[in-house]
């Protein structure tokens, strides 16, 4: 089956070209750019469809440009809505950004962004409530820093930072004015310390430690791609309480994860741009995965990892 140029439209498919399609809109909070997404525009290119279950709808749509292939969109549930749309890059084939509707509702769950084939950004609505409410960036494989709406309210309240994937210092506003007033710090991706601004300077005036019995269990390593996480690190062994008229010795030394000591000047949401540059990321090798489902149907889409709560 084949849909000629002029037939696709950004938002709405023709009768002839199957149902809407997920690149109609891009949620709210999205730092993409519209000129990728509108490689998907039919206008003054060739869609070539594929009907995979023989039902007379296409479930699958290649737009190209040319000879070259600027997307490809899936209809994964075969009901006439794409639930995953691919754009690739100058060369027809690498990977420069997916979008994925994970709940076959015709809006998006999560955008995926690529630098040379490989992950290192990614947007996620995880109450699909069509806005935007994690932004995850990548090292390799591994989580770099995140940053979160956990009230909803279309504002950022959470900056998370980790190294190798480990979570090592979490900073929250709780008063919404959009300066942390909390922060926690992790030793080997378990909590040692908490902080609070009490006075709301935006300098923390309390110190909690958090003995090791009553921290919980360690955090886990995130990877970008739900991939297995390595072995988090050995912990060191805790230190022997000292006796009765002893001050504890100073701690300060050496500390991971000390407020405002982060790799951006100021705060994390200050000159820090939206991609994060390519000597920053690391080397990242995480490719995009096809899915499942091809032009000849033989199969379903690939599970996909979610934000954190």
């Amino acid at each position: 089956m084949l849909c000629v140029a002029g037939l696709l439209s950004v938002g709405l498919l023709t009768p002839g070209c199957g149902g809407e399609s997920a690149v109609s809109d891009a949620p709210e909070g999205s730092l993409g750019e519209d000129s990728v997404r509108q490689q998907c525009n039919a206008d003054g290119r060739e869609v070539r469809a594929v009907d995979v279950n023989n039902d007379g709808e296409p479930d699958i749509r290649h737009v190209f440009e040319g000879e070259r292939e600027s997307c490809a969109q899936y209809d994964m549930n075969f009901d006439g809505i794409v639930d995953i749309t691919r754009f690739f890059g100058e060369d027809g084939t690498t990977i420069v950004q997916e979008e994925h509707d994970f709940d076959f509702d015709g809006r998006l769950d999560q955008i995926s962004y690529f630098e040379d084939g490989a992950l290192v950004r990614k947007e996620l609505d995880t109450n699909f409530d069509n806005r935007i409410d994690t932004w995850v960036w990548c090292a390799g494989r591994l989580y770099s820093r995140q940053e979160r709406d956990r009230h909803h309210t279309g504002e950022v309240d959470t900056w998370e930072f980790f190294d190798d994937g480990l979570l090592r210092e979490a900073r929250y506003d709780d008063n919404n004015d959009g300066t942390p007033e909390r922060w926690e710090l992790f030793r080997a991706g378990r909590l040692a310390e908490i902080r609070r601004d009490t006075d709301l300077d935006g300098e923390p005036d309390q110190r909690e430690e958090i003995p090791r019995e009553s921290a919980g269990e360690r955090e886990t390593a995130l990877t970008c791609d739900g991939s297995e996480p390595p072995a988090p690190p050995p912990e060191a062994a805790p230190e022997p309480a000292t006796s009765g008229g002893e001050d504890a010795a100073d701690d300060d030394e050496g500390r991971e994860g000390e407020p405002g000591q982060d790799t951006a000047d100021g705060m994390p949401w200050e000159d820090v741009d939206a991609t994060p540059d390519a000597e920053d990321d690391g080397e990242v090798d995480h490719q995009a995965t096809e899915p499942t489902l091809d032009d000849e149907g033989d199969g379903d889409e690939g599970d996909e990892d979610g934000g954190t709560e």
